[in-house]
């Protein structure tokens, strides 16, 4: 068992968010205050890429995937009321599918959708990769919400 004095320690240092591999080495399943923090991204990046159909995405993209992430950008003009999905877009101008890199799609797994003019933050697990529907790209970027009531 820890000293008392070794446990105050370590909990002034999880309360400052710094012992957190520390306590993964004493002992697995311990969790740091960090583990379910959401990785800030940038839509802008994200829609910035230069992609070719099977041609690898950068790897710091790449690394997203399944991670949970934090994205602020708009819901697409045309966004239909009343649905489980809808597309994310960088610029609250920006509609279509002109190229399966402008946008992520987003599903909400309780609720539906309510359109949303300004800029909103989105909380959830991110996608990476080519999803294909009768042999076309469709998406590259899936993010999926608890719902639109918990904007981050």
């Amino acid at each position: 068992m820890r000293s008392p004095c070794v446990l105050s320690f370590l909990l002034s240092l999880t309360l400052l968010g710094l012992c957190g591999p520390f306590l993964h080495a004493q002992n697995p399943g311990w969790a740091s205050l960090t583990d379910d923090d959401a990785q800030e991204v940038n839509i802008s990046k994200l829609t910035s890429v230069n992609y070719r159909k099977g041609k690898p995405l950068p790897a710091d993209i790449q690394n997203l995937d399944g991670k949970r992430v934090r994205i602020e950008g708009y819901m697409a003009l045309g966004t239909l009321e009343g649905v489980d999905s809808f597309e994310f877009v960088p610029e609250s101008c920006e509609c279509g599918r002109s190229k399966v890199q402008h946008f992520i799609d987003v599903t909400i797994e309780e609720g539906l959708t309510t359109f949303r003019p300004g800029r909103i933050t989105l909380e959830g697990v991110f996608s990476v990769g080519e999803k294909e529907e009768d042999g076309f790209v469709v998406s590259l970027y899936r993010l999926t919400i608890r719902s639109l009531d918990d904007e981050a």
